[in-house]
């Protein structure tokens, strides 16, 4: 389950938004010793040498240590596999480079990068296993090497790519091998993007500043400095050594955002347009085409029909499994809770909206202390004093959540989509916020879109909900299991969990 707590705190507790140009610079000047395009080289490198070693390493394994070999039984000889390995490092390269491996790694998660991988690995391991078909060479080449050899790999690409994004977010930490950029306007859109290069250092965005003409130069927006006025698009860009600019613009200043697109081309800087976040909630149109013919559409939920009998088959395999290996865990966390706060219940339910505005009982572990919302509902804030000591370690690991795996079991809920509000907070937000009843189509979820990037608590619901129609409208088994993988990661690195 994924973590909690106010983008605002992340955002506004990143020094690197905040960084004088001069520091910046000369953070930059420091270790810039490495070429620009190193990372795909040290990939490409890497991944031969892992491909070579992994074959190695498989046979060595089969002939001296494999259980399933036949006891005594000749083992077929090496000689075959030397030719063998740069065919191998050949077809893995090519796979893997289909699969987006050996491009920039700017703004994408190492979870897409590892879903990448292992779809370039799969397709290699493929390949490899129809050209010995094809070539009838079965006689010289172990079923069982080649099986281990792939899972290897695929471990050692795993650590390889994990260690490189550790080194190369260190560096972005730092102001090396960032891209600059430069926001033009301070509209919700352009607020949430430097929350979330502030966030997310790997992605190696830097803001060096905001142009805006509301604002007085000097002030802070969103922990980043107002640096000019929009006018001054050319003057700043060069000033500063801007790589690339921002434009978040209101809808009405249409003509004054083709202006500055001509401004970023006279520079020729790589520029973006930020649209407008209420303008993204208000569109539920899709656009497709008939041999070139453009059709406009209403977007509709995937989750319907024989993808939402599937998603349902899942969760009722899953959240059984899951309640039946948990079962020990859970009674030990129950006996805990009643140790240490035994003045109340071990479990805390409460009210919720869940899918057709239906409302249900959510289970949780308390974490709180008894009668924690007797004033009304609250979100918890860093340093909640409602909060058991036990309950702030719950909280942390996400351990609390574990109940609502009845929920799952029952329909109440899913295993990945939006998470469900109580009554009190769903009555507000289904009038405030657009689009808000569109996450009512489908079951809330334990974890889910919005929660894996990093918006949950007191993060905005407007935001939230953003990612939220984005997960329904997109929906896929692929994109589930991202999310859960993602949230298996999260556990390891809260930030915001209390």
């Amino acid at each position: 389950m994924a973590r909690r707590g106010p983008i605002e705190t992340a955002a506004s507790d990143t020094p690197q938004a905040t960084k004088p140009p001069a520091l910046a610079a000369e953070h930059t000047s420091r270790l810039v010793v490495l070429p620009p395009d190193w990372l795909p080289l040290a990939l490409l490198v890497g991944d031969a040498i892992i491909v070579a070693g992994s074959i190695v390493a498989a046979y060595w394994y089969y002939v001296n240590i494999d259980p399933l070999r036949r006891a005594g039984g000749a083992a077929l000889p090496f000689a075959p596999y030397l030719p063998a390995i740069p065919v191998a490092i050949a077809l893995t390269l090519v796979s893997l480079a289909i699969n987006h491996q050996y491009q920039s790694w700017r703004g994408r998660t190492l979870m897409d990068l590892l879903l990448g991988l292992y779809s370039g690995i799969g397709l290699a391991a493929v390949l490899a296993l129809a050209a010995i078909s094809l070539g009838n060479l079965g006689v010289d080449y172990s079923r069982l090497t080649i099986t281990y050899a792939v899972l290897l790999a695929a471990i050692l690409m795993t650590a390889e790519r994990y260690i490189l994004r550790q080194y190369e977010t260190r560096l972005r930490r730092q102001g090396i091998g960032t891209e600059k950029v430069l926001l033009v306007g301070t509209g919700p859109g352009s607020e949430m993007l430097i929350r979330r290069m502030a966030m997310f250092p790997q992605y190696g965005f830097q803001v060096r500043g905001v142009l805006d003409d509301s604002r007085q130069v000097g002030s802070l927006f969103a922990a980043a400095p107002v640096v000019g006025r929009v006018d001054e698009l050319p003057a700043k860009s060069r000033e500063l050594g801007i790589d690339q600019v921002f434009i978040a613009m209101s809808d009405h200043d249409r003509s004054r955002v083709i202006h500055l697109i001509k401004q970023c081309e006279d520079q020729q800087l790589e520029f973006k347009v930020i649209p407008d976040l209420l303008d993204i909630m208000s569109t539920s149109t899709e656009v497709n085409s008939l041999d070139g013919l453009p059709l406009v559409g209403v977007r509709r939920s995937r989750l319907s029909g024989l993808n939402s009998a599937i998603k349902r088959t899942i969760d009722i395999v899953v959240s059984s499994i899951a309640m039946v290996i948990l079962a020990i865990p859970m009674l030990a966390v129950g006996l805990i809770i009643k140790v240490t706060s035994p003045a109340g219940p071990v479990l805390f339910t409460q009210q919720r909206i869940g899918m057709n505005r239906r409302p249900f009982m959510v289970y949780k572990f308390r974490t709180m202390i008894p009668d924690a919302e007797a004033a009304g509902p609250q979100v918890a804030v860093p340093g909640d004093p409602r909060t058991t000591p036990f309950g702030r370690f719950m909280r942390k690991v996400s351990i609390d959540e574990l109940p609502q795996l009845w929920n799952v079991l029952k329909g109440d809920m899913s295993l990945v989509g939006p998470r469900p509000q109580p009554t009190f907070f769903d009555e507000q937000y289904s009038v405030d916020v657009p689009r808000y009843l569109e996450r009512q189509q489908v079951r809330p979820g334990l974890t889910g879109w919005a929660e894996v990037n990093d918006l949950r608590g007191a993060a905005p619901i407007v935001d939230r909900t953003i990612y939220d129609v984005y997960y329904i409208e997109n929906w896929s088994l692929v994109l589930d299991l991202k999310i859960i993988m993602l949230t298996a990661l999260r556990l390891f690195f809260q930030r915001h969990a209390y």
